[in-house]
């Protein structure tokens, strides 16, 4: 007797699981081959679509000029997606490097032939991805009516469609953009990384920093922080007295942004705030102001610079002694460094005067008197000055001057 006619259990459980595994295999074979067909036809209707596309882009770009003026009507490629694609992003492109006359043409373009308007509708409409793209297309428009959108936008509850919005208002450069920003800043609605938001609001006030004094006013903790390092980039003279105002202003921040703007200014109008600044208790601040200070080259702040070069912070130093080595009559200005009694001083001086290549040029004027009176003051001066060489005899080189010095 055969040995399945007397198991006919195991006979019926080897063939129903024959016929799984068969079905298994075949169900397997016809996913694999689905998804490969899949991709395979993604993949030739995508490149059939970049083809398309490419070669919309270099017929766009041949007849660009007969698109811009009217000559090839929007009739003729608005409804064609890959046309209507290729010369939005073709004005774009032109938009990011065009000048004033040439970005009022293209904004016109693009109003004209609607552009502007699916571009308008897009950011309103898309979710997701697509709309953070949408955003910051619309924001390379520069048009003032994109503005409302992209602030609408910036209340969004999704921190990255906030990103979108700042970023496309920072492609803008309009200081309504800078006031949509600023609102939320201040009451605290936009939350989003810093460097993001300075850099946009850096951009947008840049032409008129005059935005940021009431919402600086107002701002408190972080947030006048962040205000105070935007001031710092786009403060100007143009601020006029409350640039003096701000000069005195509680944020350390503030008052550096404002010595470094005041460098830009007149001297007579700047000197009081830059002397004032120059002492107060921050270093960077006082750094700020001796720096600007040195951009003058004007005696009439030598008692200032003396004063940061004997600062207790090496960098206030090194400013000022930088600044005093640019002064145009050296042999005084070394008489008062000298007089300082700080050898500190006299080091940063001596160290700056070689790196600009003016101490050969003191020596030489210090040897040149003939009068007794001035010869003992300048023989009393090139001993100060070879001392304060042979200090600095390991960390600098000046050959020709040390020789100099020697043989007097």
């Amino acid at each position: 007797m055969a040995y399945g006619s007397e198991f006919p259990l195991w006979n019926a459980i080897s063939t129903g699981s024959a016929s799984f595994a068969v079905r298994a295999i075949i169900f397997s074979a016809l996913g694999i081959f689905s998804l490969v067909g899949f991709i395979l036809a993604r993949r030739a209707v995508r490149r059939r679509y970049f083809d398309r596309l490419a070669s919309a882009e270099f017929y766009v770009r041949q007849h660009w000029n007969e698109i811009l003026s009217g000559e090839i009507s929007a009739d003729d490629w608005r409804a064609v997606r890959e046309d209507s694609e290729a010369i939005t992003a073709l004005t774009l492109d032109r938009m990011d490097g065009a000048d004033d006359v040439e970005s009022a043409r293209l904004l016109n373009f693009m109003r004209s032939t609607g552009l502007l308007d699916r571009m308008m509708l897009n950011a309103r409409r898309l979710k997701s991805w697509r709309r953070e793209a949408a955003l910051v297309r619309l924001g390379r428009t520069r048009a003032p009516e994109a503005v409302p959108i992209l602030a609408g936008a910036l209340d969004d509850p999704h921190p990255a469609a906030q990103l979108a919005a700042v970023r496309g208002l920072a492609r803008t450069g309009l200081g309504t953009a800078a006031e949509a920003m600023l609102e939320r800043v201040v009451t605290g609605e936009l939350l989003i990384e810093a460097t993001s938001l300075l850099n946009a609001l850096m951009i947008c006030t840049r032409n008129n920093p005059r935005i940021l004094l009431p919402f600086l006013c107002m701002a408190q903790g972080k947030t006048r922080k962040l205000l105070a390092r935007v001031m710092a980039e786009v403060t100007s003279v143009a601020l006029g007295d409350d640039l003096l105002e701000l000069a005195y202003d509680l944020s350390p921040e503030v008052r550096a942004s404002v010595a470094r703007a005041l460098g830009h200014a007149d001297f007579g109008f700047a000197f009081a705030a830059l002397d004032s600044l120059a002492t107060n208790h921050e270093w960077f601040v006082r750094l700020r102001a001796i720096t600007s200070l040195g951009q003058f080259r004007d005696p009439r702040s030598l008692p200032v610079l003396l004063r940061g070069i004997c600062d207790r912070n090496r960098h206030v130093r090194q400013r000022a002694a930088e600044a005093l080595a640019r002064l145009p009559d050296p042999v005084p200005v070394a008489s008062e460094v000298i007089a300082t009694n700080d050898e500190y001083a006299l080091q940063a001086f001596i160290a700056e005067l070689d790196r600009a290549g003016q101490f050969q040029k003191l020596v030489d004027e210090l040897e040149s008197p003939m009068s007794p009176t001035e010869r003992m003051e300048s023989r009393r001066l090139l001993m100060a000055l070879e001392n304060g060489v042979d200090k600095l005899r390991t960390i600098m080189h000046v050959p020709p001057a040390q020789r100099a010095l020697k043989t007097n």
